[in-house]
């Protein structure tokens, strides 16, 4: 079943960065003798520790500037039954409503005013990370589980199409876990899953999953585009309907077109989710935090939420591994 394929992820990301540091020790092995023995190899090439990989994630998230929010596993139906192992699409839903600016509340909020708190009883700053998991607002848990809801039905169609075998093995269902693997089968959509970018963080080893739909970056949804053609090339020059009436010289063709959208709008169609065991949360941007850190250095404009392109570069300056998967290819 799903759990006992689950079964350990430390253990399973311990033993691969194990393997590939073996592999590395056999090839450097004239060069140098120094490698450590839970070694892996980094996205740039040098050699870097499962410690260090997950130090670099954690740095590049402070960059980055989201923080983890619990979206909670369980959701309701259309007939109003509960169903479980939701966390993915309520992670999806909530990571892209509070992008498009759908939550009333930020529920980043309760980390700012308890680093306040702890930071002046302590006499110094508490790390967001060393706080209690935030939890969505009341308003805004209904909007993302509705929302969610609709996720789950539209990426398990997708998978399904292409693995109709999986609903009676048991890899789909109704409240069966779903995984950051099934955006996949979304990626080449013409919906509004097509337009998405998400970047999954995986906690226990530092990695990061990026998926790129093909439409990632252009308007959505389509413009429609009226052309224009000859009735000669299109009816052999007769000119004349079925009832024998005179048509005219040209017809219309229409056609859609994928506009470029602006940076906000990317912004608003970069998802980020962490991953922990088994479970799924949000990563959503410290509005209130930055606010009150634009107000004291009377800063007029900052970007709240990172772009693909802005996450993909600060994966990089922090050298963190991650592979991205791209609907476009």
């Amino acid at each position: 079943n799903i759990d006992a394929r689950l079964k350990d992820h430390s253990d399973l990301v311990r033993g691969l960065f194990a393997k590939d540091n073996q592999m590395e020790k056999d090839n450097r092995k004239r060069r140098t003798n120094n490698l450590s023995s839970s070694s892996s190899v980094s996205s740039k090439g040098q050699v870097t520790t499962l410690q260090n990989s997950v130090q670099s994630q954690s740095q590049a998230l402070s960059e980055l500037n989201i923080v983890p929010v619990e979206a909670g596993a369980n959701n309701i139906n259309e007939q109003n039954q509960t169903i479980c192992n939701s966390c993915f699409y309520l992670s999806l839903a909530a990571s892209y409503l509070s992008g498009v600016g759908a939550f009333a509340e930020d529920p980043t909020k309760s980390y700012y005013l308890n680093t306040l708190n702890t930071g002046a009883s302590s006499g110094g700053s508490v790390a967001t990370v060393e706080l209690e998991i935030a939890t969505l607002p009341h308003k805004e848990k209904q909007l993302t589980m509705n929302l969610a809801l609709q996720l789950k039905r539209a990426i398990e169609a997708a998978v399904l199409l292409v693995h109709p075998d999986w609903a009676e093995s048991g890899m789909v269902g109704e409240s069966v876990q779903a995984f950051s693997d099934f955006l996949v089968y979304a990626l080449d959509s013409d919906s509004v899953l097509g337009h998405w970018a998400i970047a999954v963080f995986d906690e226990a080893s530092g990695f990061v999953d990026v998926y790129r739909g093909r439409h990632y970056g252009k308007v959505y949804p389509p413009t429609k585009v009226k052309s224009r053609r000859s009735m000669s090339k299109t009816r052999g020059g007769g000119g004349r309907d079925s009832k024998g009436r005179r048509e005219s010289d040209a017809a219309t063709r229409v056609k859609w077109k994928y506009k470029v959208c602006d940076e906000e709008t990317r912004r608003a169609n970069t998802l980020t989710l962490r991953y922990i065991p088994g479970h799924y949360q949000p990563l959503l941007p410290e509005l209130t935090k930055m606010k009150h850190s634009m107000r004291s250095r009377r800063e007029d404009n900052v970007n709240p939420r990172p772009s693909l392109e802005h996450t993909l570069a600060t994966l990089e300056k922090w050298n963190v591994l991650h592979v991205v998967t791209d609907g476009r290819a």
